[in-house]
C-alpha cells in the first residue's frame, strides 16, 4: 500500500511539475517567471530538511505521512478551483511551489525512514528500488507528458488530478497502520534532536563516509550532466526537441536499474553493485564529453541513469540498516541536506567551467573526477559493507501485520 500510494503521488508530481511553468509562462510575460517559481520550489530542501528530520522521528512516521498528503490535497484542489475562476498572480505560485515542497521534503524523509519498519533487511534493496521506479515512471515519465495533455485542454486539470492523487495516497497510508518508531520528545527543543543527529552521523565512521561519498558523487555528476542540454544543441547541433529524448533514455536506464534492484542483490554482493554504479557513471561521462551525436548522447545517459539509481539504492538501504530507527528520520535529513548542496555545488561549477574552458569540458572532468571517486569506494568497501553485518536496528518481523489505527487516529 505504501509503494502503491508513492506510485499514485508521484504521477500528480509529474503532473503538476509540467503543468507550474507552463501556467507560470501563462500569467506572466517575464523570461524569469519560471526560475521563481521553480526557486520556490528548490527552497524546502535547504530550509526545511533538518527540521523534517526532527518531525520524522518525533512523529508516528506513517500518520506523519498521510497528513502532510491530505493537507497537500486541500492545498492544490483549492488551488486547482482558482485556476479554474481566474489566472493566479505569479507570488500564488510560487508560494503554492515553496508549500508544497516543504511537504515534500517531509514527507521524502518518513518514507524512507518507513521503509525499514515493512520489509526485512534481505528486501531493502527490492523495495527501495520500487519506490525509486515510482519517481522515474510517475515523476518523470507518466506524469509530466499526462500533465502537458491535460494543461492544454484547460489550466486546472492536471492541479484537480494531482489534488486527488494526495488524497488517494494519504488514504492508502493511514490504512497501512500506526508507525513503530514514534516516540515522546515532549519539550525536548528542535535544536538538541538536530544536534543529536549531526552527532550521530559524525561519529559513526561508516555512514559519514558514505555521506561524503554521496555528495562528492552529486557533485562530480551534476558537474557533467548539467551540460547535456548544450551538448545537444550548441556541440552536436541536434533539434532542441531531441533533448527530450536524451532525458526519456536516462529514466528508462533508471527505471532498469530500480527494477533491476531485488535481482542484482542476490547476484552481485553489496560492493560490487556500489563499485560498478561509480565505474558507470565515470566512464559513460568521458564518453558523452566526447560524442557527436545526440543517440550517443541518450544512450551513454541511460547507463547514467542507471548508475546513479543503482547507487542511491545501495546508500539508502545502507542507512537504513545502519541508522538506530529512532534516529534514521534526523540522520536522513542531514545526509539529503549534503547531497543536495553537493549537486548545487555541481551545477554552478560546470557553469562556471564550461564559461572559461568549453562545453565538453566539464563532462570530461566530471567522468574523471568520478574515476578518482571510484578508487576510494575500492579503499572503503570493506567498511561500508560491513554496516550490513552489523545493523543498528532490529530487523522487522517477516509477514507482520502492520497494527490498525486506534479509533479517532
Amino acid at each position: 500500500m505504501l509503494w502503491s500510494a508513492s506510485a499514485i503521488s508521484s504521477v500528480g508530481d509529474g503532473m503538476r511539475d509540467s503543468a507550474l511553468p507552463l501556467l507560470a509562462v501563462a500569467v506572466s510575460d517575464s523570461p524569469s517567471a519560471v526560475s521563481v517559481v521553480s526557486v520556490a520550489g528548490s527552497l524546502p530542501f535547504l530550509v526545511m530538511s533538518l527540521y523534517g528530520g526532527v518531525l520524522a522521528d518525533r512523529s508516528d512516521r506513517r500518520r506523519l505521512m498521510w497528513t502532510i498528503d491530505a493537507l497537500r490535497a486541500v492545498l492544490v484542489l483549492g488551488f486547482a478551483c482558482w485556476v479554474f475562476l481566474a489566472h493566479p498572480p505569479l507570488a500564488a505560485l510560487a508560494a503554492l511551489a515553496f508549500l508544497l515542497g516543504c511537504g515534500e521534503t517531509v514527507f521524502s524523509n518518513a518514507a524512507t525512514s518507513a521503509v525499514p519498519e515493512l520489509v526485512r533487511p534481505d528486501q531493502l534493496d527490492a523495495a527501495n528500488g520500487r519506490m525509486q521506479a515510482n519517481m522515474l515512471v510517475g515523476g518523470n515519465l507518466i506524469g509530466p507528458l499526462l500533465g502537458s495533455a491535460l494543461f492544454a485542454v484547460a489550466a486546472g486539470f492536471p492541479f484537480t488530478v494531482d489534488g486527488v492523487s494526495f488524497a488517494l495516497a494519504a488514504a492508502l497510508v493511514a490504512a497501512t497502520g500506526r508507525s513503530t518508531a514514534a516516540r515522546a520528545t515532549a519539550g525536548r527543543p528542535v535544536l538538541t534532536e538536530i544536534r543529536e543527529g549531526v552527532n550521530w552521523l559524525l561519529r559513526h565512521r561508516e555512514v559519514r563516509m558514505l555521506a561524503v561519498l554521496s555528495t562528492l558523487g552529486a557533485l562530480t555528476c551534476f558537474m557533467g550532466t548539467t551540460m547535456m542540454v548544450l551538448m545537444v544543441t550548441k556541440v552536436v547541433h541536434a533539434p532542441a526537441a531531441s533533448y527530450g529524448i536524451v532525458l526519456a533514455a536516462g529514466a528508462i536506464g533508471g527505471t532498469a536499474a530500480s527494477t533491476l534492484a531485488g535481482r542484482l542483490s542476490r547476484l552481485l554482493s553489496r560492493g560490487t553493485r556500489i563499485a560498478a554504479a561509480f565505474l558507470l557513471m565515470g566512464v559513460s561521462l568521458i564518453l558523452m564529453g566526447l560524442s557527436t551525436s545526440v543517440l550517443e548522447i541518450a544512450a551513454l545517459y541511460g547507463v547514467i541513469g542507471f548508475g546513479i539509481v543503482t547507487w542511491n539504492i545501495q546508500a539508502i538501504s545502507l542507512r537504513q540498516q545502519a541508522v538506530p530507527k529512532e534516529l534514521l528520520g534526523r540522520v536522513n535529513s542531514c545526509y539529503m541536506l549534503l547531497s543536495r548542496l553537493g549537486i548545487m555545488a555541481g551545477a554552478a561549477l560546470s557553469g562556471w567551467i564550461a564559461s572559461v574552458t568549453s562545453i565538453r569540458t566539464p563532462l570530461l572532468l566530471g567522468g574523471g573526477l568520478m574515476l578518482v571517486l571510484l578508487v576510494a569506494v575500492l579503499l572503503l568497501l570493506p567498511r561500508m559493507t560491513a554496516m550490513e553485518s552489523t545493523p543498528s536496528q532490529t530487523p522487522a518481523p517477516e509477514a507482520a501485520p502492520a497494527p490498525a489505527p486506534e479509533k479517532g487516529e
